[in-house]
């Protein structure tokens, strides 16, 4: 896998900006420091800012991205906007401010043109923030699960008795996704919700309003796939 420079900038409530920066792997998720051009030395961003708040955020890399987040005392804290250079127009809010706290890293996952992993990016009415992805890659025509990044639980089992307020979703699929986007099913298959899933190469992934998308036990989060 080539190894690319992922860049970024987190905006604070103070009018600064926190610049990032690192030499990132395909296909491995990793910490997102901050551009030592900057900040002289590259470092977490807990650690360069500590109690500073995030208001807005956008994370870029050179051919592909599933997902970005602030991952705090190992959870994930805060979804940060990510897309592909030159694709991207835009350092969005984030879904509610956060406060960084010492020792919080940027995580992110820099993908290759081609990589088919999907991502589903959530945040409740509570204040939770989780991401759901394919754990391997999709492939042939089947019904693809998105499983929490943390747990590899579903979204049922992860988010009982939550309520999605907004979302966004990654995936290079197109023309071989066969549902609107990414689908949450009840327990009975019955559509309660569709997220966009957006190719990052195209255009920038957007957190858009759920309208309150219920989630219970046994809910699952998934879409098909034609190849």
């Amino acid at each position: 896998m080539a190894t690319n420079t992922v860049v970024g900038s987190l905006t604070c409530s103070d009018g600064t900006t926190i610049p990032l920066k690192t030499e990132i792997a395909e296909g491995t998720e990793s910490d997102l420091g901050t551009d030592s051009v900057y900040t002289v030395s590259s470092m977490n961003v807990g650690d360069y800012k500590p109690n500073g708040i995030i208001t807005a955020g956008s994370v870029t890399c050179d051919n592909g991205v599933a997902y970005c987040y602030i991952l705090s005392q190992g959870l994930v804290a805060a979804l940060i906007p990510c897309g592909v250079k030159g694709a991207v127009q835009d350092v969005p809010q984030l879904c509610k401010p956060y406060r960084l706290q010492a020792g919080d890293k940027v995580r992110v996952l820099n993908s290759t043109a081609a990589s088919r992993v999907g991502a589903l990016s959530v945040y409740t009415a509570s204040g939770k923030s989780r991401i759901f992805y394919t754990s391997s890659a999709p492939s042939g025509a089947a019904t693809q699960e998105l499983v929490d990044l943390q747990t590899s639980n579903s979204i049922g089992d992860t988010l009982q008795g939550e309520r999605i307020i907004k979302w966004a979703g990654t995936s290079v699929d197109g023309a071989k996704i066969e549902t609107n986007g990414f689908y949450v099913v009840d327990a009975l298959g019955n559509v309660v919700g569709a997220c966009p899933a957006t190719d990052p190469s195209v255009n920038q992934p957007q957190f858009t309003a759920a309208y309150n998308v219920p989630i219970s036990l046994n809910f699952k989060a998934q879409y098909l796939t034609n190849a």
